[in-house]
Parts: structure tokens; sequence; C-alpha cells
């Protein structure tokens, strides 16, 4: 097969640099371009899974991000200052027992040094605008970048907001949280262990706190004036990072539009609880890049999106359980001490879920 193919990628996140290396491991040689001048300082995402791992591991990047990140062990939830159970990711039979702590900013750098490696031309500052499709390839339109030449493929990497969603025959479905959540990077001094994720449940919502590393942990939740709701006797210091975002739990109607595909943000979007945003990015990208090197793009709506369209509805559920405001998530809620003799049986299957092992 002739791999002598022109792709062009929209979106230099995880998911886009993640396709863009897939792609030329498989002998083709894509173009990137992104409307951000440079990587972000901040974002949500914070985990990388084991599938992701795996997937990672023959390109050489694995290893680079364990050498970065830091290995999370086991998540702990709390009923306000009560420890219910530890949830332990080493009883699972994987290479990679844990979920590596990793920012995405830093996911972003070793994934855009390992583009720049291999010379894949990868554009900031250029924003698209549209495409037009004549017969079987594709020209666009964008703004700081002069590329004349016509695409085979076009891969939709540009998140929540895609304009290449927009221009296609695929929209988004579902729906949002009307609450806005809270999110901060701070300094903290705490009894609670550090190398391990919490989740804190309080009858009015819930939280979850991660170190990220050395002193500063994210915390983040549905909670008013979440730092209030923190352990006993924490000192906390500087803020390096606060915002406020919304939850929206929707899924593209589609995923490819004849040689257009989505993937990441563009095609799905939930909340951080569960850390399989970005991972289910980095899948998505995989699956492409092989179903494009076998001239077979138009089987990924078929092959992937049954699992996105459950995944999604799986977060959603988490998410309701830890901040939903309807009467069966608060009853939950405010009797989680006396259901954890059921923990023992759902804890291991949140845990192969968290971990991207379902």
């Amino acid at each position: 097969m002739s791999k002598r193919k022109d792709i062009l990628i929209i979106g230099a996140g995880p998911s886009g640099l993640s396709a863009a290396i897939f792609l030329h491991e498989r002998g083709f040689h894509p173009i990137i371009i992104d409307k951000k001048d440079c990587i972000g300082p901040h974002s949500k995402a914070l985990g990388v899974n084991p599938r992701s791992l795996k997937i990672l591991k023959d390109l050489g990047l694995t290893d680079r991000f364990i050498q970065n990140g830091r290995k999370m062990k086991a998540i702990n939830v709390w009923n306000k200052e009560k420890h219910l159970y530890r949830n332990d990711f080493t009883q699972i039979r994987h290479e990679y027992p844990f979920m590596l702590i990793q920012p995405q900013k830093e996911s972003e750098e070793i994934l855009l040094e390992e583009v720049l490696r291999r010379e894949i031309p990868c554009h900031y500052g250029a924003e698209f605008y549209s495409y037009n499709q004549i017969e079987e390839k594709y020209s666009i339109k964008a703004d700081r970048i002069d590329l004349n030449q016509k695409f085979d493929y076009l891969i939709g990497a540009d998140g929540g907001r895609s304009r290449v969603r927009e221009q296609s025959n695929l929209q988004l479905t579902g729906f949002s949280y009307d609450e806005s959540w809270e999110i901060y990077d701070v300094e903290l001094e705490m009894e609670i262990a550090p190398d391990e994720g919490h989740i804190r449940v309080f009858p009015e919502g819930g939280m979850i706190m991660i170190r990220l590393k050395d002193s500063v942990w994210r915390v983040a939740g549905n909670l008013p004036s979440i730092l209030n709701y923190l352990p006993a006797r924490t000192k906390v210091g500087s803020i390096s990072w606060e915002s406020k975002f919304r939850i929206h739990h929707k899924l593209a109607n589609g995923l490819v539009d004849n040689n257009v595909v989505l993937i990441g943000d563009a095609a799905h979007l939930h909340s951080p609880i569960g850390a399989r945003g970005m991972n289910l990015g980095i899948e998505d990208a995989f699956m492409v890049s092989q179903l494009i090197a076998e001239s077979n793009l138009s089987e990924y709506n078929a092959q992937r999106y049954k699992y996105l369209k459950s995944t999604v509805a799986r977060v959603n559920t988490i998410t309701m359980g830890l901040a939903g405001d309807n009467f069966s998530a608060r009853m939950v809620r405010n009797n989680m001490q006396y259901l954890r003799f059921m923990f023992p049986v759902i804890m291991p299957k949140v845990r192969k879920f968290i971990l991207g092992l379902n």
C-alpha cells in the first residue's frame, strides 16, 4: 500500500500530537496546526492510565512519562472526616498497576518533543476556519499559515468547540450540568497520604484531591468555597491556579464524515471524574491511525462509538454519585457509611474503569 497520503491534524493537544506520532510510526507524514501560540500553562487533565501507557510503550514514550510523572497506587474514599475505603490500584494484573500523575501540560511537552524529533511539522498560531471537499480531497482555510495543498484526511482534534465538527455533518448531543465546579492548584500541608488520591463526600456534594508534585495539590469539586472542606488541621499555602468550569456530558452523533474524523474532546465531553478524558483521546488517536493505515477509516464509527457512548454514560453515573443534586445521589452520600459493606464488590469494578481496563 502506498503511504503517500496527505493528512492534516487540526489541534495540537494530547490527541492531535499522539495522532501525529502514531501516523508517522506507520509511515505517514502528517501536518499539525493549532490556533494557540504555545502549550497552555494550565489544564484539568492530570492522569495517564495503564491503557495509555501500554499504547505509548512501543514508541519509547512510556518510559519518558514515568520518569517525569508520579505513580499514584491508590485512591481513598472519605465520608467527611471518616475514611471508608482504600481502592488499591496495585491489585490489578497489568504491567502498569498505577495511575501516572502528570499534568496535561507536561504530557503535551513530551509528546511535542517527540513530534519535533520526528520532524513532523507542527504550526502553532495557525487558526483553522473551514474546509471544502472537492471529490476525495480537502482544501482548508486557515489564518497565519499558507497551506495550498489538498488533503486526503482531516483529523479534528480541536477540542469541545471544534470547528472541524461544526463544518462537518456531525454534532454533539447530550447535556450540561447547571452548577459550576471549582478547581485549585494549591499548596497544602495535611495528615492524609500524600502519594494517594482522595475523594471526599459530603451531603451537599463532593471533591477530589490529588497531589501534583512537592506540596502542590489539585483540588476540584462542586462544593461552594471548596477550600473550606479540606481535611481537618490542613494548612493552606499559596494558590498557583484557580478556576471555575461547567461539566458537559456530550458525544458526537458520529465520529466520521467521509474522510473527516473527530478525536478527543471534539468527539466526546465529560467530567474529569474518572480520569478518562485525555486517555480516551490517546486511544482515539491510536485507533484512527491504525484504520487510516488500513484504508478503512469508515469502520471507526462502528468500532469505537458504542464504547465511547458507554464510557461517557459511566463517567456521568460516577459524577452524579459524587456531586449529583437529585434525591438518589443525596441519599447515597448521606448514607455512605452504611453502604460500605458493598465497596469490596463495587470498587474493583470502579478501579478497572478508572484505569481504562474495563
